[in-house]
């Protein structure tokens, strides 16, 4: 079976991995530069810092086994913590995924505008005027983006599973990227996320975390303080974001870039690890999609992993 995966993030390459291991030919469609979505690791002149997912954790038996073999294989190291061990990657979050995603084949800059299924199968069209044919199609997209392409393709969205999909809501998120002239302690581990300035949900010292030569923090808005100023150009966000923090910070700031996230965490989950369309072989999937025993109730790393499996175990079996 060919099977065509929309969103190179975590569940889409756990989605093709899953698909690959058990012999089934898989294409990723990633509109963007590169592969991992939110396992995001941004170089700065000789560091380099995470700005999207910080560290992951586990619940479940499932990434439990692949976080030992991740161990083994010297990819990812524990950074702190002991009931819920917070796992990082030993150079970064992104590097450590595309060690996973690295035998997967990936189209990189191609966007996807329209979705036609027949009797033949899934045929994906892109702005670039790409055609994918396909058995079966799997969309791992922020649940948002997916919405807006199965609108554009007639025929394939009930009116049930689009109210489903239109309830589920996205936070926002800013990151700063802040180059400081000296290295400066942030918590025990390197991180902080209580007592902190209004509007600021976090802050990591890359170099104290261990990914850095240089000192840089990755401070990140709350989603609301993201929303809130999400319509504002990226020189007004910094230049707000720099004013909320302590002197302490603001007075060894050397240079400073922004990210913005306009999908960063649902609002809203869905019960199942994922979706399928009625009367056609798409599937949607992702962080937002839980299985019944999670128990955290959130988006997370482990559940964007688990989704993908999920979905790729579903798949396989058609």
């Amino acid at each position: 079976m060919k099977v065509t995966i929309i969103g190179g993030g975590l569940s889409g390459i756990f989605a093709a991995k899953t698909l690959e291991e058990r012999g089934h030919e898989t294409i990723i469609i990633e509109k963007g530069r590169s592969a991992g979505g939110r396992m995001a690791t941004r170089r700065i002149g000789e560091g380099r810092a995470d700005h999207g997912a910080q560290f992951f954790t586990v619940r479940s038996a499932v990434l439990q086994s692949l976080t030992e073999e991740w161990l083994d294989n010297g990819w990812v190291k524990k950074w702190f913590g002991d009931d819920f061990p917070r796992y990082i990657g030993i150079d970064g979050m992104n590097p450590f995924i595309k060690k996973i995603a690295a035998p997967l084949q990936i189209q990189l800059n191609q966007r996807a505008i329209k979705i036609l299924s027949d009797d033949s199968g899934v045929k994906v069209l892109t702005e670039k005027e790409e055609h994918y044919q396909s058995d079966a199609l799997i969309l791992t997209a922020p649940v948002p983006q997916s919405l807006v392409l199965l609108q554009q393709s007639p025929g394939l969205l009930s009116g049930q599973t689009e109210e489903l999909l239109k309830a589920l809501s996205f936070k926002s998120c800013f990151v700063g990227l802040l180059s400081l002239t000296s290295t400066l302690a942030i918590g025990e581990s390197g991180i902080r996320s209580q007592d902190l300035p209004e509007g600021v949900d976090k802050i990591v010292a890359n170099d104290q975390k261990g990914i850095s030569e240089t000192p840089i923090l990755s401070v990140y808005m709350s989603g609301d303080w993201s929303d809130k100023h999400f319509h504002l150009k990226d020189e007004k966000v910094l230049e707000k974001l720099i004013l909320s923090l302590p002197a302490q910070i603001t007075e060894q700031i050397d240079a400073a870039e922004l990210k913005r996230w306009r999908y960063s965490e649902a609002n809203d989950v869905v019960r199942q690890p994922f979706l399928r369309l009625d009367q056609h072989p798409v599937y949607v999937a992702g962080d937002s999609f839980l299985t019944e025993t999670d128990a955290s109730g959130r988006t997370r790393i482990e559940s964007a992993i688990l989704s993908g499996i999920n979905v790729g175990k579903a798949v396989s079996k058609v």
